[in-house]
């Protein structure tokens, strides 16, 4: 997965709990304005300093991580079916077994609900 797709991924994974921190700082604006440059096809790493947001803490790399920061979830194996970002635009993918319930995860830049495929 290239960069922007991991950055994407991340970004997309970690709005709604960006939405509850930028509304109890009265920065909802700030983060709507970059998520619609991101939807406009601006690269995430582009609007992350103007929200603050040092890259690493979206992908859980680089120094000075601290307890909290959001991390980019683990990749799960495949099963009998897949739910991925409903446009492609990065590498979600949310794995079901048979008969298991459906994801609740969405493409939260988009505000869709996930695109089902086989694993």
């Amino acid at each position: 997965m290239t960069d922007d797709r991991r950055y994407l991924l991340a970004f997309c994974q970690a709005l709604p709990e960006l939405l509850l921190v930028t509304r109890a700082q009265g920065a909802e604006a700030a983060l709507e304005e970059a998520a619609e440059r991101v939807r406009a096809g601006t690269p995430v790493l582009h609007v992350l300093p103007r929200l603050g947001i040092p890259p690493h803490v979206l992908t859980g790399t680089g120094p000075g991580r601290r307890a909290g920061d959001m991390l980019a979830p683990l990749p799960r194996p495949a099963s009998g079916e897949t739910y991925r970002c409903p446009d492609g635009a990065c590498g979600l993918e949310v794995p079901r077994a048979p008969g298991g319930p459906i994801p609740k995860e969405r493409c939260w830049l988009r505000n869709r609900p996930l695109t089902a495929g086989e694993a």
